[in-house]
């Protein structure tokens, strides 16, 4: 029988993609101090064919023991689906993840989370929608340019393409702005990072779009976060994305600085100096793109 927090593993995993069970334990079974529930209802749902498991291990970034990782199958999908009486959620990625990007994925997923943690601390503030990169906009393309709804080709020759981790709509007080999120994990040189991302992200600001993904936004610029695992590595790719196209659009925090307020933490570093707040504490507006991203 599926209960509610059932219910709630199956929409966690379409939110979020790909979970870790401490992570689906943390969302779902507070009070689960041990585990064990946790353990025993994501038995239940993978048995039931209504979530998939991935078995190929992972190691945590802070170490700990390696664990398999959970994601969303088309039955889940249809029960959610019906439940919520939203068929948009048929859309959901149900492909496993490729087993070396398992890490990138769950780090992708633990910064949406503090997104989320933030948004809903902060008075106001919605996000919505959020968009994965695999987030399907036509399960019946095979280009990816036209089944995923952020990867964007600019350019057949020569060939430029846009392909954000995530990205977010920030709404607060009738202002709602772009975010795009680029979480690193140190597995590139920042050099490499900065001449394969800043020119895709250039071009998408100068064509304005940005606006085509998300038409309800009515701020002009559009802000890429990029979340690095530690200072270190932030401060290289802050280096190495001065002076590339479209440098001001680039902002710089550490996986460690979402823990906080996400939202209204001047954590957030440009290529050149000191860092700022997604929030502006005094008008309220979002503050963190370039001149003229705030009426």
């Amino acid at each position: 029988m599926v209960t509610d927090r059932d219910l709630a593993i199956l929409s966690a995993l379409a939110k979020y993609y790909v979970l870790a069970r401490p992570q689906i334990q943390r969302l779902c079974f507070e009070s689960d101090v041990s585990g064990r529930v946790t353990r025993r209802r994501l038995q239940y749902l993978v048995d039931a064919r209504l979530i998939n498991r991935q078995q190929m291990l992972f190691c945590a970034p802070h170490g700990g023991m390696p664990a398999t990782v959970y994601f969303p199958s088309p039955l889940g999908n249809e029960l959610l689906a019906r439940h919520l009486d939203d068929e948009r959620l048929l859309l959901t990625p149900s492909i496993a993840p490729i087993q070396h990007h398992i890490p990138h994925w769950i780090a992708v997923a633990e910064s949406h989370i503090a997104f989320d943690k933030g948004a809903a601390a902060a008075a106001g503030v919605t996000i919505d929608p959020w968009i994965n990169e695999w987030d399907v906009v036509n399960k019946d393309e095979s280009a990816p340019e036209k089944r995923f709804r952020l990867y964007t080709l600019i350019s057949e020759t020569p060939r430029l393409v846009c392909a954000p981790d995530a990205a977010f709509l920030l709404e607060l007080k009738g202002f709602r702005k772009v975010f795009f999120i680029e979480q690193d994990r140190a597995t590139t040189g920042a050099r490499q990072v900065a001449e394969g991302k800043s020119r895709g992200y250039a071009a998408l600001a100068e064509r304005n779009l940005h606006h085509r993904m998300f038409p309800t936004s009515n701020v002009e610029a559009f802000t890429v976060l990029c979340i690095t695992p530690d200072q270190r590595r932030r401060d290289a790719l802050r280096l190495a994305m001065n002076n590339r196209p479209a440098a001001n659009l680039w902002r710089f925090a550490t996986s460690q600085d979402l823990a906080g307020d996400p939202f209204r933490s001047p954590i957030f570093h440009p290529c050149l100096g000191e860092p700022t707040s997604i929030i502006k504490p005094s008008a309220g507006c979002t503050t963190t793109g370039p001149r003229g991203d705030t009426p």
